[in-house]
Order: C-alpha cells, then sequence, then structure tokens
C-alpha cells in the first residue's frame, strides 16, 4: 500500500510540479498583465481590497515566482512537508477565488464603508482569474473546475510527504520524473502556448537546483537549492520587466494584423456569437424575485401573463446583464481609436499602406520622459523618410502639449483610451513600428532604435 501511495504520489508531483511552473511562467513572462488582473480583484466592487492596489506588481511576482519555486520543489522533493503545505494553502486560496470569481453575482450588490460611512455599490466581476493570462483564457467556472482538480491531485502527495513517503530524489527517480516533466511541459507548451521556452525554463530551473544540491551538500541544502531556482526565476522577472514580454499573446503582438483584428464577423464572413440578456424581475412587496431571459420573455409573451406580472410586477431592465448563448467569432480589437485634438479619428489612415510609428504613453506624466530624446532622434527620422508618427496618450491637449514643449517633442500627439493602451505594449513609453496595419516590432523605452533603418533592422 505504502509504494502504491508513492507510486501515486510521484506522478502527481509530476503533473502538479510541471503545471505550477509553466503556470508562474506565464505570469513573470507578462507581470503587468497579471497586476492588471490584480487590480481588478481589489476594486471596491470586486473584494475591495484598494490598500493593496500599489503593490500589486510586487504581490503578482511573489505569487508567480512563488509558483516556480513550489513546482520545482515538488519535482526535486525539496523540504517536502513545507513545499506540500505552502502547496495546499495556495490551491485552497485560489481555489475559493476561483469559486467566488464563479459565483458572483452581477445584479447584486455589497456594502462597503468609504470615509466613515456606509455605501451600497453594485458586484463587479471579474471575468477570467488570469491564471495562464492572455496565453490560455479561461472562464471563471473553468478556472475553478482546473482548481478542483489540482486539489484532488494534491492529496496523495500531502499524504505521502506527512508520512515520510518522499525527501531529495534519488538519481533514478530525478531521471524519470524530469523526463517525464520535461515532456508534458513539452506538448503542453507546444499544443496549448505555441511556445517552446517553458520546456526550456523548467530545464534550467531543475539544473539549478540539482546543480547546487551537487555543490552544497552542508545544512541547509535545500535552502540553498530554493536560492538557486529564485535566481532563475528571478532573473527572467528583471528581464521582462526591463524589456516586454518574450511571448506576446496579445491582439497586438508582433506578426498581428491590427485591421483583421478589429474586423466584425460579418466583415470576414464569420458566424457571430449570439448573445442573450438576463433580466431580474422581482416584486418588492413579497421580496420574491426571478431570472428571464430576454428571449424567453419575448417568446413567452411573459408581458401579457398575469400570473407571472402578479409575483413580479417590477423588471429591472437597466442592469440587465449580456450573457453568450453560442460561441462565434468576435473581434480581438474593440476600442482602438485615434483621434486628434479636434476629435477626429486618424486610426484608419494610420493602419492603411506604409510605415506608421507609435510612441505609445499609457501616463505621460509618469512616463517621466524616460529615453525621450532618443524617441525623439527616431520619430524626426521615421517622419524624413515619409512614415506617419505619432504618439498615442490619454492625457488631454493641454497636457500633451505641455509634455511636447518641455521635451521638445515635435510630432504630433494623440489620444487614446488608456486601458487599450496598457494592452498595445507593456512599457511606459514603448514604441510599436506597423507596415501597412501590420506590427512589425514593439521596443520598451529602454530599447528604442536610434533611426528608421535601425528599427527595421531589429526585425
Amino acid at each position: 500500500m505504502r509504494k502504491i501511495l508513492l507510486s501515486l504520489a510521484n506522478l502527481c508531483r509530476v503533473l502538479v510540479g510541471a503545471l505550477f511552473v509553466v503556470s508562474g511562467l506565464i505570469k513573470i513572462n507578462d507581470a503587468l498583465g497579471f497586476m492588471y488582473k490584480l487590480e481588478e480583484y481589489f476594486e471596491p466592487g470586486a473584494l475591495n481590497l484598494e490598500a493593496w492596489t500599489p503593490w500589486a506588481l510586487e504581490l503578482g511576482m511573489l505569487a508567480s515566482i512563488g509558483e516556480v519555486l513550489l513546482g520545482v520543489a515538488l519535482l526535486v522533493g525539496a523540504l517536502p512537508r513545507l513545499t506540500t503545505a505552502l502547496t495546499l494553502v495556495l490551491m485552497l486560496f485560489f481555489t475559493w477565488l476561483t469559486w467566488y470569481t464563479d459565483h458572483c453575482d452581477p445584479f447584486g450588490s455589497k456594502t462597503i464603508v468609504q470615509q466613515g460611512v456606509e455605501v451600497e455599490i453594485p458586484n463587479q466581476c471579474v471575468l477570467s482569474c488570469g491564471c495562464f493570462g492572455n496565453a490560455i483564457p479561461l472562464t471563471p467556472h473553468e478556472s475553478f473546475l482546473k482548481d478542483i482538480v489540482l486539489l484532488i491531485l494534491l492529496l496523495p502527495i500531502l499524504l505521502s510527504a506527512w508520512t515520510g513517503g518522499f525527501g531529495l530524489n534519488e538519481r533514478q527517480r530525478s531521471i524519470w520524473m524530469y523526463a517525464m516533466a520535461l515532456a508534458i511541459t513539452w506538448v503542453f507548451g507546444e499544443v496549448m502556448l505555441e511556445w517552446g521556452f517553458p520546456t526550456l525554463f523548467l530545464a534550467f530551473g531543475l539544473a539549478a537546483a540539482e546543480g547546487v544540491r551537487r555543490r552544497w551538500t552542508g545544512a541547509g541544502q535545500e535552502w540553498a537549492m530554493a536560492v538557486g531556482v529564485l535566481v532563475v526565476a528571478l532573473g527572467f522577472q528583471v528581464y521582462t520587466l526591463q524589456h516586454l514580454p518574450v511571448k506576446d499573446y496579445r491582439p497586438y503582438a508582433v506578426g498581428e494584423d491590427l485591421n483583421r483584428n478589429m474586423a466584425s464577423a460579418d466583415e470576414l464572413g464569420l458566424d457571430p456569437p449570439v448573445y442573450d440578456k438576463e433580466v431580474r424581475f422581482f416584486s418588492p412587496e413579497t421580496g420574491r424575485d426571478t431570472i428571464v431571459k430576454q428571449s424567453e420573455y419575448m417568446s413567452a409573451k411573459l408581458w401579457q401573463d398575469e400570473a407571472f406580472k402578479a409575483d413580479y410586477p417590477e423588471a429591472d431592465w437597466d442592469n440587465a446583464v449580456e450573457i453568450k448563448v453560442s460561441d462565434g467569432y468576435e473581434p480581438l480589437i474593440f476600442d482602438l481609436d485615434v483621434t486628434d485634438a479636434n476629435g477626429k479619428s486618424l486610426l484608419e489612415e494610420m493602419l492603411s499602406e506604409g510605415y506608421t510609428l507609435w510612441h505609445v504613453s499609457k501616463d505621460l506624466d509618469k512616463s517621466e520622459g524616460r529615453a525621450q530624446q532618443e524617441i525623439n532622434s527616431l520619430m524626426a527620422d521615421a517622419a524624413s523618410k515619409g512614415w506617419r508618427v505619432g504618439a498615442l496618450t490619454p492625457a488631454t491637449a493641454e497636457d500633451a502639449a505641455a509634455f511636447q514643449a518641455e521635451h521638445n517633442a515635435e510630432y504630433p500627439f494623440y489620444t487614446t483610451d488608456p486601458t487599450e493602451l496598457k494592452i498595445i505594449v507593456r512599457s511606459n513609453p514603448g514604441m510599436v513600428l506597423i507596415r501597412d496595419g501590420v506590427v512589425l516590432d514593439k521596443w520598451a523605452w529602454r530599447d528604442v532604435p536610434t533611426s528608421a533603418d535601425e528599427a527595421l533592422g531589429t526585425r
């Protein structure tokens, strides 16, 4: 029985460990994207943890790197009791969070305290948990089911760890467990992520742990192994924050056709999704309520049903919630527009034939004019070659003009939705090069090319 439990625990260690490493890597790759997701959860209408918002990036990094450390620790068998206890705590929290997200009532409300006064505000439901970022968008229900499965897989690992079933792997066990974990990661990366780097990243993590293990044989060996893995994870985290995500899953990634990504299903000759609305009908006197789909309300002509009207005389049409009835093609980009000071849209022109170079800043003040001299030189050189150039910001015309004067920016500034700017490039400021509506390249402010020729040469 003990051998069976150990064999099952080892298999589960491979599955859970590999998944934890991949999940953590995806968040590390796009730390700012994970930060934005945490900020959604911290909103008053969600978890009401606004005091945590300034620390969203640090908390996201802690969770992401923690996943990688726990995943590798499970695979190598380091600190089994501590590792499994922390993994259980993390999984219980994630499971509660995905359950909470899945059961969020869009019609509901909550009472919060603002400036010492209780106020009632509508629920703010988070539409996806961000478990795998933009790489694998999961619905809250799918995320909850995924966490339930992981909790089940964690049970034999816990039993084995707390009954002395495993510790640091011996050589033979390491060979087959690591080989299986790398194989699973490779398949998952190729099929689900279209990215081979997770396998290499896991290999680096395992190599760091085993390398330290061979050279550090004294006290604190397993902690030293954790430090080795931490160096790998933290090094990659610093790189992606200093530059841009290595793999971009957003509709503005290099190679994406922005015109196509904005096109509707009808324009592309595809079937669109079918939507309906859920409406709450209620009785103020009895307190009874029910949810009815708008299509059912219309087809059954419930406005003529005297019994229904008697039970539910009122309807909350203003807060009706749109739901998807069936899947279909939806535009990947909804809210992109570029307008000048007069409100005229220039987006179609910018995505037409030829080169367009954007200086993107989600917040001019917070950009602090970083690399502005280099940006000015690049924009001037690009303009001299006939490229369309401009800055995309959410700033008012007055603030943009003040920034231009302060930093000698002689190219035009346009207005774009701030949320969309966060998606376009994960750097403030950043640069985006487009040709014929297709993204050719993107740069963080630290990597701004010195000329238009260099920009074309760095693709």
